[in-house]
């Protein structure tokens, strides 16, 4: 647990929420709020180090939090699946604990309804579906499935700022002068695009997964097919996550050979032919 404790940190954003709590008298509703955020994100942790991920730090924000692992979209869908649902998953025993004291009549109605109220905002917040909230993440996992990698991470982004976008012309609409809300929507707002900056930064991170083996058992086989003048990088960013690849590499309509998609990541990486054709990796006959 001190291990842990170690990579907690808290956001200078949360600081401010509640240095606006002690000044308003509401800094029992920052309590309750931080011991749920707190929870939250203790069970995306713990799923996490059951199973075998590498936990980077925890960053806790007023509505939620953010864990960063050294995981990059090569685990099984499952695993990841596991970790996002871990966080929402304990609001649902915070609830019955809540309830259970409160009809023990330890816990004071007032304060059952204020942290039953807090509970559920957090648990929804989590669920939208922007990037980096759980949502957006079950939102990057949908998408995953279907699409290669650095595609589902544009699309996502795209998406997660659209919603984002609507969101906060309803906050204008019926929140305007609501101090936090404006500051968790900037924040996000940020982050979305700090992401899209560093899309490719995530996407090559994905690549030295799988070329160094960190990317557990492949669920399926899919070949691809490519012609022999297109560029590695091209072809790795056709590369989607869970998935085993054999490229087969054509020219004129007819296959000239088939290359693994260990070959591609060697060359691209280990001999830093970051220009090289697919053809240029074929074996001369």
């Amino acid at each position: 647990m001190s291990k842990w404790a170690k990579n907690i940190h808290v956001h200078p954003l949360l600081w401010g929420v509640a240095g606006v709590c002690i000044l308003t008298g509401t800094f029992l509703h920052l309590l309750l709020a931080f011991s749920v955020i707190v929870i939250h994100e203790l069970g995306h942790v713990a799923a996490a180090h059951a199973l075998g991920w590498r936990i980077k730090k925890v960053m806790l924000l007023p509505f939620g939090g953010v864990a960063e692992v050294d995981e990059y979209g090569n685990r099984p869908l499952r695993e990841e699946l596991i970790v996002v649902l871990a966080g929402p998953l304990q609001h649902l025993w915070l609830f019955a604990a809540a309830w259970l004291v409160h009809q023990g009549g330890i816990l004071p109605d007032n304060i059952y309804e204020v942290f039953w109220q807090i509970n559920a905002a957090i648990l929804l917040f989590n669920l939208l579906p922007v990037y980096p909230l759980d949502g957006g993440k079950l939102l990057m996992l949908l998408f995953s499935t279907v699409r290669p990698f650095l595609s589902a991470f544009r699309l996502v982004i795209i998406c997660s700022a659209c919603l984002l976008f609507c969101l906060q012309l309803l906050a204008f609409l019926f929140f305007p002068f609501h101090l936090q809300v404006w500051a968790l929507f900037f924040y996000l707002a940020w982050t979305l695009w700090q992401s899209w900056k560093e899309k490719r930064y995530a996407f090559i991170r994905f690549l030295l997964e799988r070329h160094y083996g960190n990317k557990g058992s492949a669920g399926f086989l899919k070949p691809l097919t490519a012609p022999a003048g297109e560029p590695v990088m091209n072809v790795l960013e056709r590369f989607q996550r869970n998935a085993k690849h054999i490229i087969y590499v054509t020219e004129g309509g007819e296959k000239q050979g088939r290359l693994d998609e260990n070959e591609l990541l060697y060359a691209y990486f280990s001999e830093k032919r970051t220009d090289s054709l697919l053809k240029d990796l074929l074996p001369i006959d």
